[in-house]
């Protein structure tokens, strides 16, 4: 049987105001039935415009200029757009990276699938079926797709859902007209660690159920370890690798890709620095003469520089590298960036820790920051028709009774899912949320009751680090004026060169201080960011998930920043993120979250070693760690449902509807945060000896 989907020397070209661009260049590849095949790179790549060139949706001033895409026995590139029109959706769909972008938010669920299979079916000539309705098809895909209820759910619209349902909603749309080939464009981005696991145990069923081939773009490792057959590696525009995924993982060829698994963080405890890849992907407006990676390539010659390289067969793989050419004669890539063992969980991180140094003991300084039964509700207003009827509102319970101790120089790492209330809880701290009850404590002062006029003078030892840097820096302000604004807003004069220090400090240069966010990158909008933090020298910093949203090497770049700034200014941390690969790399002790309470804390080693908590084990066990061997482990745990909401928690322990160890007390005992090693590791658990031992109730 011959591929289902051919590509063969594919040119993307877009005209622009500059002229003609390349987006991309001899893009050569197949998918078989029943395959998935994983695309990755850094953004700016071109895996998007790859994936909508295959469904003939370029923007339009893009153009393929060269190439073929066959798909079965047609040539996509010669069909007309009614033809293309039939075969969206029919036999080709695509799964897009915000299902909010996707979904009509004024129609119904049930309004947006029947028309899909309406439309469909009008188009290829066929009614539906006498036996099934299309509301009938449109339930019993939702129900394949694990959305509970969904006979009744069907009827609610796209904000009823949370983002894994929605997610969920579009895989089952793309599924309706049973489309031999589904394309997934990031599909779990902005998804928690545990509804990935849950979306990537979906298609890999789906594949096994219906025989679909999948396209999987994504800038995640860990994920096409864990989900795809075959790998293709882009950069700039060409594909520069491409093979089997164990190959790939195991016998990277491409500097590029070697470097790429070099900066994944996972299970990285202990260890000194991340691997970076210096620069960035060039624009398409400065792509450079010969190689495109030759010049942020440790191992480039004089030749890398003057041509571009062909693509050569190496053991199996293509590579497109000039070190595989007859006549190299610089550093082979295999010696020059040699990965050794790939990570693999808790065993390679004891290897790890044995190989470096031990990070400082967390009781190695005073208690700077102390939360006490800290509470934060938020009532919701009713409207007038409430106030009418006398609708009582329920709270929204976002921290409901946490307590923390952080010491001077400590990084403590908060994690969870998205409504644990882990973000609630760095603004609280800084009191940029309304204390419900509780004492916040910073080096003994409670500062809970405090007025805003004596907070203020507090926030210059207390600084953020935002998510999103675009909503952060102000557009209309340059990068100098952001970075001196601490100064004035605390009446301080700044050294003359305080702008240049400040860069300096986080790796950028001068030249930075004159643009405004839009000309920056994210890595460089991130480090502004981090840079204004620290203008006012302060002393505890918290970072709500400071890697969101960045390619893995400049998620590196930030934390290897973060982990020097400790060292040389004695910062003390408070990390939010729901990476855990994250964690095990800059964190000293981790605090995991469930709706809004904190129901583990240890070191983190011990946490990686040994969750005594079954929502920690599940969370662990959910990472997607770049080593395909693991792809089929057992102690993989799914859990089943999202979280609850804060409005109307569970009664007895939060967690015990989606445990597997849970009995008749957890329903109706809420357990206390217990030591359980001589103050060393917490938990709120019943029953930790179960989990330690990992025995499941059946």
């Amino acid at each position: 049987m011959g591929p289902l989907l051919s590509v063969e020397g594919l040119e993307i070209k877009y005209h622009t105001r500059e002229g003609i661009l390349t987006a991309i260049r001899n893009a050569s590849f197949d998918v078989n039935p029943g395959e998935i095949v994983g695309i990755v790179g850094e953004s700016g790549c071109g895996k998007s415009t790859i994936s909508s060139a295959l469904m003939r949706l370029l923007p339009p001033n893009g153009r393929i200029t060269a190439g073929r895409i066959q798909f079965g026995d047609r040539d996509l590139l010669a069909l007309d757009e009614e033809a293309m029109r039939r075969l969206r959706g029919q036999e080709i769909a695509m799964i897009f990276q915000d299902p909010m972008t996707s979904l009509n938010p004024v129609f119904s669920i049930e309004q947006q699938m029947v028309d899909a299979i309406r439309a469909h079916a009008s188009r290829s000539g066929i009614a539906p079926g006498p036996t099934a309705t299309p509301r009938d098809r449109a339930v019993e895909m939702l129900d394949r797709v694990d959305i509970p209820d969904a006979a009744q759910r069907i009827k609610d619209y796209p904000h009823q859902f949370s983002g894994g349902m929605r997610q969920r909603i579009m895989i089952a749309t793309a599924l309706l007209s049973g489309a031999r080939l589904l394309i997934a464009d990031e599909p779990t981005s902005a998804l928690d660690v545990t509804l990935e696991a849950q979306i990537i145990d979906l298609m890999r069923g789906l594949r096994d159920e219906f025989g679909t081939a999948l396209v999987y773009i994504t800038h995640d490792l860990g994920l096409v370890a864990q989900l795809c057959d075959r790998v293709l590696v882009m950069y700039a525009g060409n594909i520069v690798e491409s093979g089997e995924v164990f190959a790939i993982f195991e016998r990277p060829k491409h500097p590029y890709t070697q470097a790429l698994l070099n900066s994944h963080p996972s299970y990285c405890v202990g260890q000194a620095r991340l691997t970076t890849i210096p620069g960035r992907v060039p624009s398409l407006r400065e792509l450079p003469a010969g190689c495109k990676f030759a010049p942020r390539c440790g191992i480039a010659q004089p030749t890398c520089h003057l041509r571009e390289p062909s693509g050569v067969q190496v053991e199996g793989q293509m590579v497109l590298c000039h070190a595989y050419s007859p006549g190299w004669l610089g550093v082979p890539p295999d010696k020059a960036l040699r990965l050794g063992r790939l990570p693999g969980g808790p065993q390679e991180a004891e290897a790890a820790r044995a190989a470096s140094p031990s990070p400082a003991s967390p009781c190695a300084g005073d208690v700077i920051l102390e939360t006490r039964a800290l509470r934060t509700y938020f009532e919701d207003q009713r409207g007038l028709l409430g106030r009418l009827l006398g609708v009582e509102v329920a709270a929204v319970r976002a921290l409901d009774g946490v307590d923390i101790q952080i010491r001077r120089g400590e990084t403590l790492a908060l994690v969870g899912e998205s409504g644990s209330g882990k973000t609630t809880l760095g603004r609280t701290i800084l009191r940029l949320a309304h204390v419900t009850s509780g004492e916040i404590a910073i080096q003994g002062q409670n500062i809970t009751t405090l007025p805003q006029s004596k907070v203020r003078p507090l926030r210059a030892r207390m600084q953020m680090i935002f998510q999103d840097p675009a909503s952060s820096l102000s557009p209309r302000m340059k990068v100098s004026s952001t970075l001196l604004e601490p100064f004035r807003i605390h009446g301080i004069t700044p050294e003359k060169d305080q702008v240049d220090k400040l860069l300096a400090m986080v790796g950028l240069s001068s030249e930075q201080c004159d643009k405004y966010p839009h000309q920056l990158s994210g890595g460089q909008a991130r480090r502004v960011g981090i840079a204004r933090a620290l203008a006012l020298n302060p002393d505890i910093l918290v970072a709500d998930e400071p890697t969101s949203g960045l390619d893995v090497s400049v998620a590196a770049g930030i934390l290897n920043l973060l982990k020097d700034l400790r060292e040389r200014l004695d910062l003390t941390y408070l990390i939010i993120t729901h990476n855990l690969s994250v964690i095990g790399f800059i964190a000293d002790r981790a605090a995991v979250m469930y709706l809004g309470k904190i129901v583990e804390v240890a070191a983190t080693s011990e946490l990686f070693d040994r969750p005594l908590h079954p929502y920690t084990e599940a969370l662990l066990s959910a990472i997607a760690i770049p080593n395909p061997r693991l792809r089929d482990r057992k102690q993989r745990i799914i859990l089943k449902g999202e979280i609850p909401s804060p409005r109307n928690p569970p009664a007895g322990c939060p967690f015990h509807p989606r445990c597997r160890y849970a009995e008749e007390r957890c329903a109706t005992e809420v357990p206390a945060l217990r030591s359980v090693e001589e103050h060393r590791h917490w938990t709120a658990c019943h029953f930790p000896e179960r989990v330690q031992a990992g025995l499941s109730r059946g």
